[in-house]
């Protein structure tokens, strides 16, 4: 019987809203697709992940400084504000029956956390998300110094919620290995395609890590109980 339910974050339970991609890019000229490139570059991408960077301008310093091109100040500030809207909007406006379910979780008296890798900029708004108070644990990468798969981020949750692994379950869309780092650690893995569908390539890549799977978040509430 399961007693807990460990969630990730970002296309898990909040959308990025990639509509609103152009709100980073377009200041600098460039198509989604190009600022990803430099935006995501793996180290850049570390670094933020694990609270490398003190303030929002700071990592958008950064990021821009990889660009081959000169960025003024007021470039950079459109962009971390266009970021800072995105991200906002991914946590205060969530899709139909994410927050019921969690809500529904912990009346049936299962403890949650949420374990995500995270920078700066992309928690900015949590405290005013509907999901900010539904959580007995709430760990972000930037935060702790740590990020999936590394198998002690999950431990960390587990220690939080006083329970063991096999007492537990992790939800996730599968990105950064997490579905991979959960079950290393004995956890039970529940892979959602609710906000995100993968590409082929991509879901075959995670389904080997994968107990379960679904295409609702709200299914939960039948599969918990159930495991």
């Amino acid at each position: 019987m399961k007693k807990a339910v460990l969630f990730d974050l970002f296309n898990t339970l909040a959308e990025p809203r990639p509509r609103l991609e152009a709100l980073e890019c377009e200041p600098l000229g460039l198509t989604p697709r190009e600022w990803a490139g430099y935006f995501w570059e793996p180290g850049l991408c570390r670094k933020r992940a694990l609270g490398g960077f003190a303030s929002g301008a700071e990592l958008i310093d950064a990021a821009c400084a990889r660009l081959p091109f000169p960025v003024s100040e007021a470039q950079k500030a459109a962009v971390l504000a266009g970021r800072l809207t995105r991200m906002t909007r991914a946590l205060t406006d969530l899709r139909p029956g994410i927050a019921k379910t969690l809500q529904a979780l912990r009346a049936a008296g299962y403890r949650l956390a949420l374990v995500s890798n995270a920078d700066i900029i992309d928690i900015e708004a949590w405290d005013r998300s509907p999901l900010a108070g539904l959580f007995d644990s709430v760990i972000f990468s930037c935060s702790v110094r740590m990020a999936k798969p590394d198998p002690e981020i999950y431990r960390k949750a587990l220690a939080d919620l006083g329970i063991e692994a096999a007492e537990a379950v992790f939800v996730g869309d599968g990105g950064d290995h997490e579905l991979d780092g959960a079950k290393a650690v004995g956890l039970t893995t529940v892979w959602t395609e609710y906000l995100k569908k993968k590409k082929p390539e991509e879901r075959a890549v995670i389904l080997p890590f994968a107990d379960h799977h679904i295409d609702d978040i709200r299914e939960l509430t039948e599969l918990i109980p159930s495991l």
